[in-house]
């Protein structure tokens, strides 16, 4: 898995838990909706920190328990 692929693993999981579309995200995160659809889409090629802090912070969760998964350490940077 790439870095991509995991960070809309878990959009998709938090979002789903809060029952949020990708609009309600851009709206709570400060993120522009054509930036998480783009992620989304996977059409987005890399993503910096501040857009995963931002991102977090609309899910009302911390960054680190955002990037708390083990998927993180496996990832193909190839």
């Amino acid at each position: 898995m790439n870095l991509i692929e995991i960070v809309v693993f878990r959009l998709l999981k938090y979002m789903n838990e809060q029952n949020l579309t990708q609009y309600e995200l851009a709206q709570r995160s400060g993120v522009p909706f054509s930036t998480i659809k783009s992620i989304m889409q996977r059409r987005t090629k890399n993503i910096s920190l501040k857009t995963i802090i931002m991102l977090s912070k609309g899910l009302g969760m911390r960054t680190k328990d955002f990037l708390d998964d083990i998927k993180f350490d496996e990832i193909d940077m190839m």
